[in-house]
């Protein structure tokens, strides 16, 4: 017995791979960015010593999700 999919099964991997990467690519690009926010908000607690502690927090906040969001792409660049 074959299944709705049994022509389409190779098709359905290099689908499957190519989502793989192109969340990986996403992924990626975010940890990009939440970088970029921290270090915007880094430079605005200089600027603004009254609010330096609640930047920091943010920018702090903004690097853990970077690093997840680098994991997230490891994780997806991984063949499977």
């Amino acid at each position: 017995m074959t299944g709705p999919n049994a022509g389409h099964q190779g098709r359905l991997g290099l689908d499957g791979a190519l989502l793989r990467r192109r969340l990986a690519d996403v992924a990626a690009a975010i940890a990009c960015t939440e970088e970029q926010v921290a270090e915007t908000l880094e430079r605005m607690a200089l600027a603004w010593p009254e609010d330096a502690i609640r930047l920091q927090v943010h920018a702090e906040q903004a690097r853990r999700f970077a690093t997840l969001e680098r994991d997230r792409a490891t994780t997806f660049s991984l063949p499977r």
